[in-house]
């Protein structure tokens, strides 16, 4: 798995190029944005993270000033296993 993200210093990372090392060799991508959440989906940055990653994180309460917590996205194929692991009892068919 390739992680990329950073500190709170809201800086703009090339995400299509982790993106792109990935694919080259094989592996999962997650980027973490916590600290830039906000101001991605406010567009204060040129950040794009529409280049397919496979799992992205991000906090509800540092810029997007919400409630404290975060969310994980995912594609589809990824999310009970995300699941689980978060919520150990976790059964989708009980849903």
């Amino acid at each position: 798995m390739i992680l990329c993200g950073h500190s709170s210093y809201p800086r703009e990372l090339q995400y299509a190029k982790f993106k792109a090392i990935g694919d080259e060799v094989g592996a999962l991508t997650m980027a973490d944005v916590s600290h830039l959440g906000g101001l991605i989906a406010g567009n204060a940055l040129a950040i794009r993270l529409d280049v397919g990653f496979d799992v992205v994180t991000t906090t509800t309460h540092k810029s997007l000033r919400g409630p404290r917590g975060a969310l994980i996205l995912c594609r589809k194929e990824y999310g009970a296993k995300i699941d689980k692991s978060v919520f150990p009892d976790y059964r989708a068919d009980a849903i």
